[in-house]
């Protein structure tokens, strides 16, 4: 018992040390405006408690980052020093559910214009209340999580959440969302009682977070399908559930079939006005099959689930992204083990493939088509790793599978061990990149040469 109380304790404890000392120096070393799409992001959530007319006149802040400014030292007295015309701007309380996943950032923002009206000073304010609602939400969702801790506080600490922690993107919101729910998941099919309002309002929660974030997110919401009917008490409805259920376990290929079916009409649909199902999977086959094709699929799509930083300037190689995968499926196997119902965990899997299936279409639609009018293409154009990080944690109970047939006994303590170890590591080399890439001349690319020659001019 106090081995499994002092895991319960150490894992969630280590995590707030490490993304609260990781996210501090991220904040400092960021570049302002560097991180995806952040002058968006700025522009959207200024809006919240500013009068622009229609709003869209402050898209005159979303400034893409300037890396010249970096590299000669000029970006202080830019960003910092020099103000901007904010104080010219009128308050006025514009919120809407759409703009949700932004307040956080944009109260932040109020707070650093009303202290100084510059851009660097707004963005700092803004980020560091984006990043405590991502520390504060990430840690109470490993604390409470019945298992999976240790993936958990992996994927939580990934160069690229830490990185989306310390921004302005709505990122935060949207990982702190899909981790509060696994939590609860995680929590609900390990209980034996009928739930009482408490659970409910946690469960009415939880969905109402997954709706405010990306659409996407919403597959978690197949999760609660699966809870055991016994929370639900005992009535014809439970017992017509269960008896599905069993079917289900009993017709197991039946049910895949059906579900195999059910997906392809799915893209059928989806595809109606865009050349039908045949050319809709092959677009899709194209996009996550073909290398040769889609040409930005190891660096974009699987580097870019654990690094791939700034405006996709620079990236973790993928020999460390490989460690990365086999280090985080070594901790799957390793998990302690916790009875849950088989769907659950088959679920997950397909919550993993389905969110990755929305964001193609979703890309290919309106950014693909929509934004870059590129009709022909036949594979999606402007995915992102990043879009999946969140949902790892979604295949961390295939683990508990997988320990029937593959025995790996780590000691929590080796596994603190190893936690620290890879985290710090990744964490170093992304911060090193940083500094490389921005705060040098040539990027970084003659970086030991000149440190010699000024090791020979210090002597």
């Amino acid at each position: 018992m106090q081995v499994t109380e002092n895991r319960v304790n150490q894992v969630p404890n280590i995590f707030l040390i490490l993304i609260t000392i990781f996210g501090s120096i991220t904040l400092f070393v960021q570049p302002f405006f560097s991180a995806p799409d952040e002058g968006t992001h700025f522009g959207i959530a200024y809006t919240i408690f500013h009068d622009g007319k229609s709003n869209s006149e402050f898209g005159r802040y979303a400034l893409p980052v300037d890396v010249a400014n970096y590299r000669n030292g000029s970006f202080v007295s830019k960003y910092v020093v020099e103000k901007g015309d904010f104080k010219k701007n009128k308050l006025e309380f514009n919120l809407s559910y759409k703009k949700i996943q932004y307040l956080p950032q944009a109260v932040g923002m109020l707070i650093g214009e009303m202290i100084y009206p510059s851009f660097g000073v707004i963005m700092f304010f803004g980020r560091l209340i984006n990043l405590i609602l991502y520390i504060c939400g990430m840690y109470f969702a490993i604390k409470k999580a019945k298992t999976a801790q240790w993936i958990m506080a992996i994927v939580a600490l990934f160069p690229i959440s830490i990185q989306q922690a310390a921004s302005l993107s709505y990122d935060p919101f949207f990982f702190v969302a899909i981790f509060l729910a696994f939590s609860l998941v995680t929590n609900l099919s390990t209980k034996k009682e009928p739930l009482t309002v408490k659970w409910y309002a946690y469960i009415v929660g939880s969905v109402m977070m997954l709706f405010l974030a990306k659409s996407s997110a919403l597959a978690m919401g197949l999760y609660f399908m699966t809870l055991p009917m016994v929370l639900f008490g005992n009535n014809y409805f439970t017992q017509t559930i269960d008896k599905i259920w069993k079917l289900c376990d009993k017709y197991i290929k039946t049910v895949i079939l059906l579900g195999i079916l059910v997906f392809l009409l799915f893209l059928r649909y989806e595809f109606r006005d865009y050349g039908g199902l045949l050319k809709g999977s092959q677009i899709l086959l194209n996009t996550f099959t073909r290398a040769d094709i889609q040409q930005n699929l190891d660096s974009l799509l699987t580097s870019g689930i654990i690094g791939n930083f700034g405006w996709l300037n620079y990236r973790l190689p993928e020999w460390l992204v490989i460690i990365d995968f086999i280090f985080l499926t070594i901790m799957a196997i390793s998990e302690k083990h916790v009875d849950i119902k088989k769907r659950m965990i088959v679920t997950g899997g397909i919550i993993y493939f389905l969110n990755i299936i929305l964001v193609s279409l979703v890309m290919y639609f309106e950014w693909t088509r929509g934004r870059l009018k590129m009709l022909d293409n036949l594979f999606v154009e402007g995915n992102q790793g990043r879009y999946y990080t969140p949902f790892l944690i979604c295949l961390a109970p295939i683990g508990l599978i997988l320990q029937k047939y593959i025995k790996i006994e780590i000691s929590e303590s080796n596994k603190k061990i190893m936690y620290i170890g890879f985290s710090v590591f990744n964490f170093i080399y992304f911060i090193v990149l940083t500094l490389l890439y921005y705060y040098t001349n040539d990027g970084g690319v003659n970086f030991l040469p000149h440190m010699g020659d000024l090791i020979k001019g210090i002597n």
